[in-house]
C-alpha cells in the first residue's frame, strides 16, 4: 500500500474545496556510500485535485495553479471569499 502523499506529491495549499499539490521529478541519484542522500529536483509540476481525482495537471507555477483553481470553482469562489 502506497503512502497518502506518495502518489499525489507535496501538499501546497487549499483553494476553496480544491487542493494544490506539487509533483517533483528528480535527477538520477549520484553514487554515494550514504543511503540518506536525496537526488536533486529536475522539475516541478503542479496539480489541482478534488478529493483523489486530478482536475487539472501539469501547471508550471504555484500562482498559475491557484488562479486556475479559482477559475475552475466558477461562481462558488464567492462563497469561499476568493
Amino acid at each position: 500500500m502506497g503512502t497518502k502523499a506518495g502518489q499525489k506529491g507535496r501538499y501546497i495549499c487549499k483553494v476553496g474545496y480544491l487542493d494544490v499539490y506539487a509533483k517533483d521529478a528528480h535527477k538520477p541519484k549520484k553514487a554515494s556510500r550514504y543511503k540518506f542522500t536525496v537526488a536533486d529536483v529536475k522539475s516541478t509540476a503542479y496539480q489541482i485535485l478534488h478529493g483523489k481525482k486530478v482536475v487539472k495537471g501539469d501547471l508550471k507555477t504555484k500562482d498559475d495553479a491557484v488562479n486556475e483553481a479559482i477559475t475552475l470553482m466558477g461562481d462558488k469562489a464567492k462563497i469561499y471569499g476568493l
